[in-house]
């Protein structure tokens, strides 16, 4: 399936995902600095993270007018609305950079809880998250890359 982005949103995602390649052992490092089962797992799942965005700029159009911007999956950047299945309500995510300094109440860490379950993930995928307050199972309604990227 071939999907449309625009050019600004394309250099975007470029400029993400060589930050993230950058970055990655300090990240690993910052995190997880003892080697544990878990920082096997952050790696492996960081590494796939990046396969997962390369895949999709080789397959995505660019364009420098498109009516809209599609993705298929959850990327940093995105702003996410999701259904909660228990409590019937639609929450908005905007998924962020570890590190980003000026964050809004919608904000949430890509290495959060919420933020690590979102990414990669698909329109209608059911996610279930453990998280301090409880477990908390959502449906992904829309997904949509912020214009602050």
């Amino acid at each position: 399936m071939s999907y449309n982005i625009s050019v600004y949103n394309y250099e975007n995602i470029i400029k993400h995902l060589v930050d993230l390649e950058d970055q990655r052992e300090k990240l690993v490092e910052d995190f997880f600095p003892e080697p544990t089962r878990e920082r096997n797992e952050f790696i492996e799942f960081l590494d796939d993270y990046i396969h997962q965005l390369e895949l999709f700029l080789k397959e995505c159009q660019h364009d420098s007018t498109p009516s809209y911007d599609q993705l298929p999956f959850v990327i940093v950047g995105c702003e996410v609305d999701v259904y909660d299945l228990e409590y019937d309500e639609i929450f908005s995510f905007r998924i962020v950079p570890p590190f980003q300094y000026n964050v809004e109440s919608q904000d949430v860490s890509c290495f959060s809880p919420v933020g690590r379950a979102l990414l990669l993930k698909k329109i209608g995928d059911i996610i279930e998250v453990k998280a301090p307050g409880g477990l908390f199972t959502y449906r992904i309604e829309t997904i949509r890359l912020s214009d602050e990227r």
